[in-house]
């Protein structure tokens, strides 16, 4: 009688190992990492309802992992690195517990940084900040500053975001 399954598995306790034929090489195939389920609320337990839109946000953040440490090459193209998504999860949570409002059109984004390795080159900063803004719904999807400066200052480890409406010269 014939093997109705067309090859062999056995499981371990992270991966499974399958042999396609008698005398193959054996396949391991890890299983993917669960995934919290989406809250019933809205992304990342925000309201479904828009936030009221703000004139000037003041927001405190912790500073973005390390330039070389943002995206990985997964072969075809660049994807979020998992110490990129730890830091933006962590820090919409820190976000989202300020309650800011939402800006509606053109802003401009001052960064008040402390000086430390993490936070020495300013034009990394940009980046991260945008995607983590966008994520608790403060800026619309990307949309990118129309005037971004950052400089040293304020104390302890954290950055201090100013978004305020911009209104063009």
């Amino acid at each position: 009688m014939t093997n109705v399954v067309p090859f062999s598995s056995f499981a371990l306790s992270a991966a499974n190992v399958f042999t396609p034929r008698p005398g193959a090489r054996p396949v391991t195939v890890e299983k993917a990492k669960p995934r919290a389920a989406a809250p019933k609320t809205g992304r990342f337990g925000l309201a479904a309802e828009p936030r009221p839109v703000a004139r000037k946000i003041e927001i405190k953040t912790p500073p973005p992992p390390a330039a070389a440490q943002l995206y990985v090459h997964n072969g075809a193209s660049y994807v979020r690195s998992e110490a990129f998504e730890q830091w933006l999860d962590e820090a919409a949570r820190r976000v989202i517990a300020q309650k800011p409002g939402r800006m509606s059109g053109a802003y401009a984004l001052e960064i008040v940084a402390p000086r430390t390795a993490r936070t020495r080159h300013f034009g990394v900063l940009e980046r991260p900040l945008i995607e983590l803004l966008t994520r608790c719904r403060v800026i619309t999807h990307g949309l990118s500053p129309d005037r971004f400066s950052v400089s040293y200052g304020g104390l302890g480890g954290e950055l201090a975001l100013t978004l305020t409406e911009f209104a063009a010269p």
